[in-house]
């Protein structure tokens, strides 16, 4: 169906290609950490060549997509806004890093010799591998909020300077800051146009899946020549890249067999959460298996285990008390300001260019 101001939802009134896209997005970080995994323990495969395509627009793609609807709920109360946009990530970070610290505690020797509860901050600090993602999204979005009253496009502009010049500071959560703030905040000044780009693939099939073979022409070369990292180069690629996403999320919705795609999307916290444990398992469990697989396959193999895992867990749990480890509890939660909150129409944005 097509809600007030032509954007298309699904049945359920989601954003149909933003489930697609954030599909798409879960699976190439998967697929990035799994490929990475067996390359460090047997060897390279030819999975490789999927991760490094990916890497200009894996996360710049994520970090857009989550800051699309930020216009609807900044203005709201701040106690409101904490609760959905800080302790909402804060809860499951707190409890993610626990279970990965116990996990690492018990089942290896990583931890031996140090420190435990010290050990155990620095972790908040730098946090466990993709945890850092769901640390980074409160910090995007309270700085939105404090820069609200800035003009859209001068933030844009720094966020794009602070992109490209990169700092080293040492400290990889601050770098990541600089790295991707961009991406967030273009998803909320210019919300509008990411659906009126998607509209336009909608209406324009032919020509988008055009526009898609030459961008992937152009983002392959590029990340051949080692160019994709490069000052300027990563950030026009990583808006390329996110744009492309979205456009291949357009021309998927509706596409028979897909549905599981969007599903991933739209449960994508879960994967995210909960993939690299399995992930580790369903690897040395098929490594004792000695299985004649090359290294791609197993990593592939790997991947659609520890994406699916977090799935059937999610399923068996989400309704006995273990749901928390994926629904955040009511007793993590703020009560709700008295005020009502301000509510802006789908993709729009308070300072729309």
């Amino acid at each position: 169906m097509v809600a007030p101001g032509g954007i298309y939802v699904s049945r359920d009134d989601r954003i149909a290609w933003i489930d697609y896209a954030k599909g798409i997005c879960l699976i190439a970080v998967v697929c990035m950490y799994t490929a990475f995994y067996v390359r460090d323990e047997v060897g390279a495969g030819w999975m490789q060549y999927w991760v490094d395509f990916a890497r200009p627009f894996r996360m710049p793609d994520f970090f857009l997509i989550a800051g699309l609807f930020l216009a609807r709920t900044i203005d709201r109360p701040w106690r409101d806004y904490l609760d959905k946009k800080v302790i909402h990530f804060a809860y499951f970070l707190v409890l993610w890093t626990t279970i990965y610290f116990v996990a690492e505690l018990f089942l290896t020797q990583h931890l031996a010799g140090k420190t435990l509860w010290l050990e155990y901050l620095t972790w908040f600090v730098e946090p466990y591998h993709m945890l850092w993602f769901i640390a980074m999204l409160p910090v995007y979005f309270l700085v939105t909020r404090a820069l609200r009253g800035i003009p859209w496009w001068l933030v844009l502009a720094v966020a794009a300077a602070l992109q490209m010049w990169a700092p080293e500071s040492g400290w990889r959560h601050l770098d990541r800051f600089s790295e991707r703030f961009v991406y967030f905040y273009a998803g909320y000044a210019l919300a509008p146009v990411a659906f009126q780009l998607t509209d336009w693939a909608r209406r324009n099939r032919l020509t988008a899946l055009a526009a898609l073979a030459v961008w992937a022409v152009i983002n392959e070369a590029l990340v051949l020549a080692q160019l994709h990292e490069k000052m300027g180069y990563s950030l026009v690629l990583g808006f390329a890249g996110a744009s492309a996403v979205m456009v291949v999320g357009a021309l998927l919705q509706g596409a028979r067999g897909m549905n599981w795609l969007a599903y991933l999307g739209r449960h994508s916290i879960v994967v995210f959460l909960a993939f690299y444990i399995p992930m580790v398992a369903a690897a040395k469990i098929l490594w004792k298996l000695n299985l004649p697989l090359d290294h791609g396959t197993q990593a592939l193999l790997i991947t659609i285990i520890a994406t699916a895992v977090p799935i059937v867990v999610y399923w068996i749990v989400r309704r006995t008390p273990l749901r928390l480890l994926f629904q955040r509890p009511s007793w993590a939660k703020l009560r709700p300001a008295t005020r009502p909150a301000v509510s802006l129409p789908a993709g729009a944005s308070p300072s729309t260019p």
